[in-house]
């Protein structure tokens, strides 16, 4: 059956955010068919200086941004505000995560723009939220894994540790990202039904907070049986790490690696079940040091147990499960194509996947205003030479960029 168009097909989204949490939300929009533009300041997004570069141009940026249109403003020039507005006026949705006040600073925010419509969705991601005392503190992703709890919590799973763990990974930023774009698309519905707008409040420490359920309700309420600590098993040539948490799993592993003793040495039915765990994990590690990751995986797989070996993210995005599910696409940037993952978000029947470019800071400057407002070139110049409108500089080779590009003469 041939997929119709994206689901989000016909939606416009002006977008305001910068470096991860927020831009990924809107990336997923376009992935799904939405118009999404990008409004950059001058200087562009800072993540389009974030490496691993090429050419100037950062990977990283163009996998989080790829699909969308950019156009670069000044929003401290009183005309760039009032040419904002007038695309508000034609816009579906508008996402910001500046941190609160910055918008409404700039006359943009959300009690600003619904009077130009009165049914926009206008979303905010931020730290802590639009309202209360530390709403306006900065926040990037790994504040907040320490203001939420999180990383104690992963600390607490830790054996002989006493210090959280080095780290630069930004779960907040995607987790809030992702559910702002949910966020968004329930309230499209709801305003395909009534017609009304709505204003949706994301704050990251709440979106944290709430993948700690265990966490939160064990220190209201003693567990009995606390979880055991998943983590790795040695091999001959790394690690894996298995899940028999059901009394099927624990049947199933201690049958694929030929112990079905384990059955009654550890059970894991009993108040016990901590220690037996550790005992279980101890005794299996000298089963899995007798053979590779890959042939120990094979085995307790093929017996029913959940278990994989540590891959590292490359090797994740290569084999036949991959390939079956045409999980990595090639994008393009304007220093050459690279891979990304394909997008998560999957419907069947519709396009979805994301969009094989990567926009210049202000390359569409012409073609929204012309499309959206009905400017002519004339006027679209004008902007530029007032300062309202940017464009990024034409790049000159130079030898450090070759090189970082990989070209060796």
């Amino acid at each position: 059956m041939a997929k119709s168009a994206g689901a989000l097909n016909g939606v416009r989204v002006l977008d305001f955010t910068g470096v991860v949490a927020g831009p990924f939300g809107t990336r997923l929009m376009a992935d799904l068919g939405a118009e999404v533009v990008k409004v950059e300041p001058p200087t562009g997004d800072m993540l389009r200086g974030a490496p691993p570069r090429r050419s100037g141009r950062s990977a990283y940026y163009g996998q989080i941004n790829c699909g969308k249109k950019s156009i670069s403003v000044d929003l401290k020039n009183p005309k760039a505000i009032e040419l904002v507005l007038k695309l508000v006026e034609k816009s579906d949705v508008v996402m910001q995560n500046f941190r609160p006040g910055v918008m409404t600073g700039f006359g943009l925010g959300y009690d600003d723009l619904r009077q130009r419509k009165a049914d926009l969705i206008y979303c905010s991601v931020s730290g802590y939220g639009q309202k209360g005392p530390s709403s306006t503190r900065a926040a990037f992703a790994p504040i907040i894994h320490a203001a939420s709890g999180y990383d104690l919590a992963v600390l607490s799973y830790q054996d002989n540790m006493t210090r959280p763990l080095n780290g630069a990974n930004a779960t907040a930023d995607y987790l809030a990202a992702s559910l702002a774009m949910g966020a968004i698309s329930a309230a499209l519905l709801k305003r395909e039904k009534t017609g009304e707008g709505e204003e949706i409040d994301i704050a990251m420490t709440e979106v944290m907070q709430n993948i700690l359920a265990y966490e939160i309700q064990e220190l209201q309420f003693k567990a009995e049986r606390q979880r055991p600590s998943y983590g790795p098993v040695q091999t001959k040539d790394g690690y894996i790490i298995v899940n028999p948490i059901s009394p099927k799993n624990f049947s199933d592993l201690a049958h694929a690696v030929d112990h079905p003793e384990w059955l009654d040495q550890f059970p894991l039915n009993t108040f016990e079940r901590l220690k037996n765990w550790s005992l279980l994990m101890s005794e299996l590690e000298k089963w899995t040091l007798q053979h590779t990751s890959e042939e120990a995986e094979k085995i307790i797989l093929a017996g029913g147990c959940p278990c994989s070996r540590y891959r590292d993210v490359w090797d994740s995005m290569h084999g036949p499960q991959v390939d079956a599910r045409n999980g990595v696409v090639e994008i393009e940037d304007g220093a050459g194509k690279f891979l990304i993952p394909t997008t998560p978000v999957r419907l069947m029947n519709s396009v979805a996947v994301p969009k094989p470019f990567v926009a210049e800071l202000g390359a569409h400057n012409n073609e929204i205003l012309h499309n959206w407002l009905g400017l002519n070139e004339a006027e679209i110049n004008d902007l530029s030479e007032s300062g309202v409108l940017f464009k990024a500089k034409k790049r000159t080779e130079t030898k450090s960029n070759r090189e970082t590009a990989g070209i060796s003469k």
